[in-house]
C-alpha cells in the first residue's frame, strides 16, 4: 500500500527517536548543525526510492490509505470465518468496509508488523467489540507488509558534501558518482563521441546556457570544452586524462584545476539535472536529487542564484529535492515558498532527531541555533513602502505580471504601510543627518522603494510638501526608487476593461489622469465612481481583490508611467536579491 508519511529509527545517529516526513514536498531543505545527522536523513530518502524497507533493518512508522489489494491479503474475498472474533465473510464484512481508510502501523528491524491504529470511526462503522477489534488488528498486520512510498521507483541522484571534478582516463562507462567522479569522462564522451545518442549539445548548449544563468553577472562562460593532458615523459597513451576547461569571450580556455570549487558544485549539479537524465533515458520528473551542503566554496549572491535554478527546475520538470545545509541562506530563500518545506535535525548528544518546521517563529529558532541573530535573516531583502493594503494587493500583482512570476513577497521583497498623511511624519535620511521628530524608515532596511499618489488634480498641479521632501531623500539613497504616480493615485490606473470585468459593468471609460476615483467630502465635480458606476462607495480592497484577477501586462502597459515605472521596480528587487 502507498505510504504518505514514513518515519524511522534505528539506524546510525537516528536511534531513539522517530525521524522523517509527514509528507514530501517538491524542495525538500534538511537544516541543522554540522554532524547533527543530515546526510543520515537521506539514507532515509534512498530507501524510499528503492522500496527495500524491509532490508534496512531499521524500524518504520507508517501512515497511509488502506487499498483492495493489500486489504484483500489480509481478507481473502470467498472465505469465511465459521467461528472466533470475526464471523462470517471476511471480505465482505470486514475488509472491503476497510477500503480507503487511513491508518498509522509501525513495524520492527525485520519488516514485521508490531503495531497497527485504526481510527475510532472506523471501529464504530464495523460495530465490533473490543476483542473483535483487536483481531482485526492482528489480520491487517498481514496486509501490509509490502508498504511502498509516491517516490518509490524513481532514480535517486547523491551528491555528497565531499565532493570534486578531476581529471580521468577515457572510458566508455557513462557514469557519475555521488562524490563527483565519472564528471570529466562523462563530459568528453558527450563532445567527442560520434554516437546519435550522445548529443555534444546537451553540453555545449543547454549546461553552459544553464551555468550563465547562475553565474552572470558574476562570470559568462562562452565555451566548454574537454582537452587531453600531453605526458610530456612518455609516448604511452595508456595512462590519458582529459580535463575539462572553460573559456570566457577573448579570452583562453582555463582547465578545471584552476578554477575554484564553486564553479565544480556548481557544474556536478548542472551534470545531474540536465544530462543524467539523458544518459539514463528517464523523464526529469522521474528523478529524485539530493545534493549536501550545496553552500560549501559558493558565496551568498551565487548560492542564491543556484537556489532559483533548483526551484524553476523542480516547478518546470516536476523532480524532488532533498538540500541538506547549515546555511541560513536555504532557510531564508524557500523557507517562504509553498512548494518547499523546511526539515530541522537536531542532535542531543546521544541520538538525532528530524520535525518539520512550519512557522516563521520556529524558524528564527534555527536561525538562533546556526549561530545568526534574527534581525540579519529571515527578512526580505527590501521594502516596498505603500500607503496602504489596497496598494499592496496591486503592486503584488504588477511586480508578478513584470517579473514573469519570479519575484516573490517575503523572500525577495516585502510591502509595508506608511499611512498616507502619515508620511509627513517619516524620513528617509542617513543616521547622522535624521531628525529626531522623525520616525527614520530608513533604519528598517536600506534597500528601498516608495510608491506614493500624487494626488494632483491636474497636470501643473504642485506636489504636496512632504511628497517633496521625500522624494528628494529618497534620491539621494544608492539604489533606491520613488514612484510618485504620473495620474492622481493608484486606482487611476486600472484600465476600464478590469474595471467591466471586476465589477460586472460594461461600456466603461478609462478613469482619467487626474479623475477623483472615490468620492470625497465637499467634492465640486462628480468622481469616477459616481458618475460611470453610479455608486456613493466602493471598497478599496474589495475593488483591488476583484480587479488584480484580470489584470494582464498588455492591459496595464499603456497606462500613464505604468511600464516604465515597473520595469524600475523589478529592476531594484532583482538587484536587491542578485
Amino acid at each position: 500500500m502507498i505510504v504518505d508519511s514514513i518515519y524511522f529509527k534505528g539506524h546510525t545517529c537516528f536511534k531513539n527517536e522517530w525521524s522523517g516526513f509527514d509528507t514530501v514536498k517538491p524542495i525538500n531543505v534538511i537544516i541543522g548543525r554540522n554532524n547533527s545527522g543530515k546526510s543520515h536523513l537521506l539514507d532515509l530518502v534512498e530507501v524510499m526510492c528503492s522500496g527495500r524497507f524491509d532490508e534496512s533493518g531499521w524500524q518504520f512508522r507508517c501512515r497511509g490509505v488502506l487499498d483492495r489489494t493489500s486489504l484483500q491479503r489480509a481478507f481473502p474475498p470467498g472465505t469465511e470465518n465459521l467461528s472466533g472474533p470475526l464471523p462470517g465473510n471476511r471480505w465482505q464484512q470486514y475488509g472491503e468496509r476497510l477500503v480507503n481508510v487511513e491508518i498509522t502501523w509501525e513495524t520492527n528491524d525485520r519488516g514485521k508488523c508490531r503495531e497497527v491504529s485504526i481510527p475510532e470511526s472506523a471501529v464504530s462503522t464495523l460495530r465490533l467489540g473490543e476483542e473483535a477489534t483487536n483481531a482485526l488488528i492482528v489480520e491487517l498486520g498481514k496486509g501490509i507488509h509490502d508498504k511502498k512510498h509516491d517516490l518509490t521507483g524513481r532514480s535517486f541522484r547523491r551528491l555528497l558534501a565531499d565532493r570534486d571534478i578531476a581529471t580521468e582516463s577515457s572510458t566508455k562507462h557513462l557514469s557519475l558518482a555521488p562524490n563527483g567522479r565519472g564528471a570529466s569522462n562523462l563530459v568528453r564522451r558527450y563532445i567527442t563521441s560520434s554516437s546519435e545518442k550522445l548529443s555534444r549539445d546537451i553540453i555545449q548548449r543547454d549546461l553552459l546556457s544553464a551555468l550563465n544563468v547562475i553565474f552572470e553577472p558574476d562570470g559568462r562562460f562562452a565555451e566548454i570544452q574537454i582537452q587531453e593532458h600531453d605526458d610530456k615523459d612518455t609516448d604511452s597513451t595508456a595512462d590519458n586524462h582529459w580535463e575539462i576547461h572553460l573559456g570566457e569571450a577573448h579570452k583562453d580556455l582555463v582547465p578545471l584545476s584552476e578554477s575554484g570549487s564553486g564553479l565544480k558544485t556548481v557544474l556536478l549539479v548542472l551534470l545531474n539535472l540536465l544530462v543524467m537524465p539523458d544518459v539514463d533515458d528517464k523523464e526529469k520528473s522521474q528523478f529524485v536529487f539530493a545534493f549536501e551542503e550545496l553552500e560549501n566554496n559558493l558565496h551568498p549572491a551565487l548560492l542564491r542564484r543556484l537556489f532559483r535554478y533548483i526551484e524553476d527546475y523542480a516547478v518546470t520538470e516536476q523532480a524532488t529535492f532533498f538540500l541538506t545545509t547549515h546555511s541560513s541562506t536555504a532557510l531564508d530563500f524557500f523557507g517562504t515558498l509553498e512548494h518547499a518545506q523546511i526539515v530541522h535535525v537536531i542532535h542531543d548528544g546521544e541520538s538525532a532527531h528530524a520535525a518539520p518546521v512550519p512557522t516563521h517563529f520556529e524558524r528564527l529558532g534555527v536561525v538562533s541555533e546556526l549561530g545568526a541573530r534574527p534581525s540579519d535573516l529571515l527578512q526580505a531583502n527590501g521594502i516596498v513602502w505603500l500607503e496602504g493594503p489596497s496598494d499592496r494587493v496591486y503592486l503584488n500583482r504588477w511586480i508578478e505580471l513584470c517579473s514573469d512570476d519570479r519575484l516573490r513577497e517575503g523572500r525577495d521583497y516585502q510591502c509595508a504601510f506608511y499611512g498616507g498623511a502619515l508620511l509627513a511624519r517619516a524620513q528617509f535620511t542617513p543616521p547622522d543627518e535624521a531628525d529626531e521628530e522623525l520616525a527614520n524608515l530608513l533604519q528598517v532596511n536600506p534597500n528601498v522603494v516608495i510608491v506614493c499618489d500624487s494626488d494632483r488634480s491636474f497636470r501643473p498641479d504642485t506636489l504636496k510638501q512632504r511628497v517633496r521632501r521625500i522624494r528628494e531623500e529618497v534620491e539621494r539613497i544608492p539604489g533606491g526608487h520613488i514612484w510618485v504616480t504620473r495620474a492622481r493615485e493608484i486606482e487611476n490606473y486600472l484600465p476600464a476593461g478590469v474595471l467591466e470585468q471586476a465589477l460586472g459593468e460594461s461600456s466603461l471609460p478609462d478613469p482619467g489622469q487626474f479623475e477623483s476615483f472615490f468620492p470625497r467630502k465637499r467634492a465640486r465635480l462628480k468622481t469616477y465612481i459616481e458618475a460611470h458606476l453610479k455608486r456613493r462607495h466602493l471598497d478599496k480592497m474589495e475593488l483591488a481583490s476583484l480587479s488584480v484577477a484580470h489584470m494582464t501586462r498588455k492591459l496595464m502597459e499603456s497606462r500613464f508611467d505604468w511600464n516604465q515605472q515597473m520595469a524600475k521596480i523589478v529592476e531594484r528587487i532583482e538587484s536587491w536579491n542578485g
